[in-house]
């Protein structure tokens, strides 16, 4: 089954759910959405060619969405995100299904992998994901997803497509399909008391590119802007991937990393592999403490203790992180194929638990020896973030 039938598939779910239920007592829908804007400048410092600045104010995202209950059972989800850089497109949207209290079967398009992938972006440290997220290319996709769990861990399977907002592969001929694959991830908390926590977790994904488009595997610098300086080019026919994810908090302080290797099945032949890690560090200076769900293997909202609204005076964040990704091992790639490394540094300034101020400056490089085509990048990135 390619994206486009699972998308039409779900939809017609939807549409039979909806109508079995309208006569049942069905819970009103909740809206909920968010808005970032946000201030990035760049100072990029070329081997090669020339130097430059650049910047930009901008809506990085504005999103609104509905969520529910059908049933005692089913539930549904819609979000759709609007950006000054890009026409709108799809976030979660989705249909669930809980036969028991432990077990839930998703469809739609949703994130399956990674700790800081799967965190949303409303209770992220830093205001982009990193290389990790990005290279390995595990955002949201359309997919089937069987997740069970107990207070302390989770096991989930899914069978994944392409992203619901991927164009159609290039047809050559009647039949032909969109990429697929299958996606395992396990969590388990060794240590979940009120003031100590700790995360561990492992995944696994494969995936084929059938007549879509060659994967690509690139990095920007720490952020959604400008240009991508280490890439592989499009050269993956498929792939195989494992990722590591461990996090410790301890009070107001927590230490996070996670780290993957993929194997690529290049498009003209032969295997080569690439692997990419980060670790970060953040303390509350206020006393605050990061939120792990430990039943979900995901992170939720940090509770403000004083928010400016109640006359306090918000709670405040210091953070840092190194981010890595190696191509190197990747022969006959582009001249842009490499490794990247990045120190971040960042702020956070939480009015309340829902708003907040966040500041982050990343020093980069993007290093290619062989072929004089190093990159340093500095950026600086502001950012107020209301989410309801």
């Amino acid at each position: 089954m390619d994206g486009r039938q699972m998308a039409a598939a779900a939809g017609v779910l939807l549409a039979a759910l909806g109508a079995a239920s309208s006569a049942a007592a069905v819970e009103p829908p909740k809206v909920f959405g968010r808005i970032y804007l946000d201030y990035v400048g760049q100072d990029v410092d070329r081997a090669t060619g020339l130097d430059f600045d650049a910047d930009d104010r901008r809506v990085r995202t504005a999103r609104i969405g509905a969520e529910g209950k059908l049933s005692s059972k089913w539930s549904y989800k819609g979000e759709l995100s609007m950006t000054d850089d890009s026409a709108p497109q799809w976030e979660d949207i989705l249909i669930e299904y809980r036969p028991v209290a432990s077990t839930a079967i998703t469809a739609g398009n949703f994130k399956s992998l990674g700790l800081e992938n799967i965190t949303s972006s409303r209770y992220s440290t830093f205001l982009e994901k990193g290389p990790y997220t990005d290279a390995l290319d595990i955002g949201r996709v359309l997919g089937v997803r069987v997740k069970t769990g107990g207070p302390d861990w989770t096991l989930a399977a899914t069978v994944v497509a392409d992203s619901i907002n991927a164009s159609d592969p290039v047809q050559v001929a009647e039949g032909d399909s969109a990429m697929t694959g299958l996606a395992v991830r396990g969590t388990w908390a060794p240590v979940n008391t009120a003031q100590t926590k700790a995360h561990l977790g492992a995944w696994a994904r494969v995936r084929e590119r059938q007549d879509g488009r060659a994967f690509t595997y690139r990095t920007r610098n720490n952020t959604n802007f400008g240009d991508r300086y280490t890439s592989s080019g499009a050269i993956g026919d498929g792939d195989t991937m494992v990722g590591l994810e461990g996090l410790v908090i301890r009070d107001r302080f927590s230490l996070q990393g996670e780290w993957a290797r993929a194997e690529v099945d290049r498009v003209t032949g032969g295997n080569e592999d690439f692997s990419t890690w980060y670790v970060a560090a953040a303390w509350y200076l206020t006393g605050e403490m990061r939120v792990l769900d430990a039943k979900k293997g995901e992170l939720g909202r940090t509770k403000v203790l004083r928010p400016v609204t109640e006359g306090g005076g918000g709670a405040w964040e210091l953070a840092a992180r190194y981010d890595n990704l190696d191509l190197t091992g990747i022969s006959g790639a582009p001249r842009t194929a490499g490794e990247y490394s990045a120190w971040t540094l960042g702020a956070n300034w939480h009015l309340t638990s829902h708003m907040r101020v966040m500041a982050n400056y990343t020093t980069s490089k993007n290093d290619n020896p062989a072929v004089g085509a190093d990159v340093d990048v500095d950026t600086w990135q502001f950012r107020f973030q209301y989410d309801f």
